[in-house]
């Protein structure tokens, strides 16, 4: 294996292999084994209609494992109409119709001649239904399409695939790729809840391409937090990541999503696909940049970020938690809501109220001490469901834009500006029940950004979320470390910069923060560490060794009394694009506790929470 922490696998489509010969394979394998290596191949006899024969896949499968090369099966669920009747199915792509009898054979059929010639077996992502004909408006009665459409592809991931397979060959493992449209899976049938006890594996597709030109909507923050919510739907069992090279322009837009996938602990890197890369330019930086990042990873720990709470088939604000981690916010998407005992901090959107306990299990976290951090769709949703005696926070139904910011200490004196106008919700607070921490400005007249309630031993901080969610990036860097700062429970340091960039944490102190290529990514960054530390350490070049600029203690208006102690590092000037490894060295006194404030640059003390 070239790499260390990760297997390196491409995929081969039935297209691609249909008619090579063995001397075409063994020089297009040269390229890959130049660029980037090769530890696997997930090979697929069946696509659109078209079946590779057994000859010619035995064939490949050979020269692969001459090679040294481990050589999977793989499967993709489309299909050419069968009959004149299936003419009136209306199917995205060819998928089947998993309620029609000849569909259904036929499926079971291509399983079964993949399944005799492999021991495991990956499920391309096209494995799922919009199917509206009569046989399937039939089946689905008084059902939501949601609820006929996660229980029918349950049913068929049972019979059709994994049963069917393991019918002809009882050693075979069946692994299902998720997509990356989390946002959507149960309308489309997905529902990583049940299949992940269905499969022998599942894997993540990481593919966020270019966000503003795709119709997805899937920022790249995805490419990792995608990875760590089915990581945490089945430990242990998330065996890789997987993406292609569409609509990846410029060619950073491809690199981030190996990087990425990377970043969040994947067993496995799968490239899609075969024919779409060879002597494809994406491919040539790829290595290089996976070499760093696997060095990189064998002094990382695991991973760590606030846990982001997404309950099983919610939908809501749509991948907010993945604009604000592309706006310097570590987090961890998991399907569970937090144990106390484990973490003291949660992120909540709109997505969590599909957990119809939401409001009790929030009330007992914040009362027992912990702090809930929650955007304004939640509370707007939890008005008038008990989240009302947590916050004095109401809503009349009007909203305002402004591109102005304040933020400070008791008084809100500085502006700072954004590119763009953005438009808020207006959330109406009672003064000195629930305090304002930042704000934006109209007129005469100001209204909150970010809010903070005290609850039982606990907090409860709303931040006001832009409709306009891409505009995010574009907050005054000020305001953006007024919110980043509310996650210190977790990861014990945040970001001070522009937005489009993203801190990846590990439990051992070690980080890598990753500027995106894109117009934002533009100024200078620090890192304000929540505690007593002696140096920011670079693991890219471990010469440079960068030392406080300065410390002290941090004074809080809004709640009595000292904040703790802090360690602010100054940056070096960051290129978008490059690859950022640091490692914290803290002080035996990590606390601060008994330490007289230094000031190297600055000859002010720190206010609010560490703005200035």
């Amino acid at each position: 294996m070239r790499y260390k922490n990760f297997k390196l696998a491409i995929y081969c489509t039935a297209q691609n292999m249909v008619d090579i010969s063995e001397k075409a394979l063994n020089k297009q394998l040269g390229f890959f084994k130049h660029y980037c290596g090769c530890d696997k191949i997930y090979l697929e006899p069946y696509r659109d209609g078209l079946m590779v024969p057994q000859k010619q896949l035995e064939m490949i499968r050979n020269f692969f494992q001459s090679q040294g090369i481990e050589v999977s099966g793989a499967l993709t669920t489309t299909v050419h109409n069968l009959t004149e009747a299936d003419q009136e199915k209306q199917r995205l792509g060819g998928t089947y119709c998993y309620v029609n009898q000849n569909m259904r054979a036929h499926l079971v059929k291509t399983v079964q001649y993949t399944a005799r010639l492999f021991d495991e077996i990956i499920i391309d992502d096209w494995f799922f239904t919009n199917c509206t004909c009569r046989e399937c408006c039939e089946a689905k009665g008084n059902q939501s399409w949601e609820e006929f459409r996660t229980r029918l592809l349950a049913e068929v991931s049972e019979n059709l695939i994994v049963k069917a397979a393991k019918a002809v060959n009882p050693n075979c493992k069946i692994i299902i790729k998720f997509p990356n449209w989390v946002e959507s899976y149960q309308e489309a049938g997905y529902d990583p809840a049940v299949q992940r006890h269905i499969f022998d594996g599942i894997y993540t597709g990481t593919e966020t391409r270019n966000t503003k030109a795709t119709d997805q909507h899937l920022p790249r923050y995805l490419s990792y937090s995608l990875v760590r919510l089915l990581e945490n739907y089945a430990p242990g069992k998330n065996l890789g990541s997987w993406f292609d090279p569409y609509g990846c322009t410029p060619i950073d837009i491809y690199l981030e999503q190996a990087y990425l996938s990377a970043f969040a602990k994947s067993k496995e890197l799968t490239l899609f696909c075969w024919g779409s890369l060879y002597k494809n330019r994406v491919v040539t930086p790829l290595g290089l940049q996976l070499d760093f990042i696997d060095r990189f990873l064998t002094q990382a720990g695991n991973c760590l970020g606030t846990p982001c709470y997404l309950p099983p088939n919610a939908q809501g604000e749509d991948h907010l938690e993945d604009f604000l981690g592309m706006a310097g916010i570590p987090f961890e998407h998991t399907p569970n809501f937090p144990d106390f005992n484990e973490s003291k901090t949660v992120f909540l959107t709109v997505q969590a109220h599909k957990d119809p306990d939401i409001i009790s299990k929030l009330e007992k976290f914040v009362a027992a001490g912990g702090k809930a951090v929650v955007t304004s769709g939640f509370v707007l949703e939890g008005l008038n469901k008990g989240i009302d005696q947590l916050t004095s926070i109401r809503y009349r139904g009007r909203r305002f834009r402004s591109n102005q910011f304040q933020s400070g200490g008791v008084v809100f004196s500085e502006y700072w500006y954004s590119r763009h106008k953005m438009t808020f919700p207006l959330l109406e607070h009672r003064n000195n029940t629930t305090w304002t921490l930042a704000k934006a400005v109209v007129g005469e007249e100001n209204y909150p950004i970010v809010l903070r309630d005290t609850y039982g031993k606990g907090q409860l901080i709303t931040v006001a979320v832009p409709d306009e969610y891409g505009y995010i990036y574009d907050l005054p860097p000020q305001i953006l470390a007024i919110i980043r700062s509310q996650f210190t429970d977790t990861v014990p340091f945040y970001l001070e910069g522009p937005g489009q960039a993203s801190l990846f944490v590990y439990d051992n102190d070690v980080f890598t923060l990753y500027l995106y290529v894109g117009e934002l990514t533009t100024g200078s960054y620090r890192i304000v560490a929540r505690g007593n530390a002696d140096a920011l350490r670079s693991l890219n070049n471990p010469n440079l060794v960068i030392k406080p600029t300065r410390k002290g203690p941090v004074v809080s208006y809004d709640l009595a009394g000292s904040a703790g102690y802090q360690t602010v590092f100054d940056l070096p000037m960051l290129q978008p694009g490059d690859l950022n490894f640091f490692k914290i060295e803290w002080n035996e006194n990590r606390a601060g506790e008994k330490v007289e404030a230094q000031v190297a640059s600055a000859p002010h003390d720190f206010i609010h929470d560490g703005e200035e």
